[in-house]
């Protein structure tokens, strides 16, 4: 009974391994396209509906410091600039994010090692659109901090 679950196990293993790097029907494909656009225009809008408000707050921090208290003004502005390259930060990774996804949903259309290595470029252009966003953010968090 074990050898015949073991094999059982087995078989769907290996089924399910041959389907990883099968190509999707052309309209599949497209309906994830869209479904990954969509989604990721939501997450992009969100992002920056966060960072517009961020600005709006900081900026109003800013004018009550310059009215009431210039002493403050400095550090104001220094946590305005912290924050909004955070905020910065987060819309350019929902952009990645959402390039990255519809990409490999594109990836999809194709089979074999084609998909793997669209897959594998798709990764690294998120990877490196990440690690420039931290470049940006941490530069405009050390002039904050200067």
């Amino acid at each position: 009974m074990r050898t015949v679950i073991s094999l059982a196990a087995a078989i769907a293993l290996a089924f399910s391994l041959a389907a990883c790097n099968r190509a999707e029907s052309p309209s599949e494909v497209n309906e994830d396209v869209a479904e990954a656009r969509q989604d990721g225009a939501e997450e992009v809008a969100e992002a920056r509906e966060e960072a517009a408000e961020t600005t709006a707050e900081h900026q109003d921090e800013i004018a009550d410091a310059a009215s009431n208290d210039v002493e403050d003004l400095p550090e104001e502005q220094a946590n305005a600039t912290r924050d909004t390259a955070d905020a910065q930060y987060d819309v350019a990774i929902a952009q990645a994010e959402a390039t990255q996804n519809i990409e490999q949903e594109k990836c999809e259309a194709l089979a074999g090692d084609a998909q793997e290595a669209c897959k594998d470029s798709a990764e690294s252009a998120f990877e490196m659109a990440k690690a420039d966003a931290q470049l940006k953010r941490d530069a405009a968090r050390q002039a904050a901090a200067a």
